[in-house]
């Protein structure tokens, strides 16, 4: 029997979506917006918060964003650590309160 694959149309995309959980969809709209931001092409180099500033909002992964700033990875990792912004690896989720704490650090710091 011959695998074939459906033609992908926009109600079979909004008849999915109906049945995802609430966190499934939410992971769906992040991943939406990402594909859609991903046209704004990074700077050649950036300050250190600039930098920073560019991880925090997932533009790029630690590294790339060290690389932009001209230091190590592990330089701002420790510099995340002194302002007291934790750094998630892999799929750690956070509860509602620790984001609205992240929220809270990173508005402090004027980078929200």
């Amino acid at each position: 029997m011959p695998i074939t694959i459906e033609t992908v149309t926009p109600q079979k995309i909004l008849e999915l979506a109906q049945t995802l959980s609430p966190a499934d969809l939410h992971w769906l709209q992040e991943q939406l917006n990402r594909l859609l931001e991903e046209d704004e092409p990074l700077p050649e180099q950036a300050t250190l918060d600039e930098a920073i500033e560019l991880f925090l909002a997932d533009k790029c992964s630690l590294g790339r964003a060290a690389e932009l700033a001209g230091v190590t990875r592990w330089d701002i990792q420790d510099i995340l650590k002194e302002r007291g912004i934790p750094i998630y690896m892999g799929d750690t989720e956070m509860t509602p309160t620790e984001m609205d704490a992240q929220i809270e650090r990173l508005e402090a710091m004027d980078l929200l």
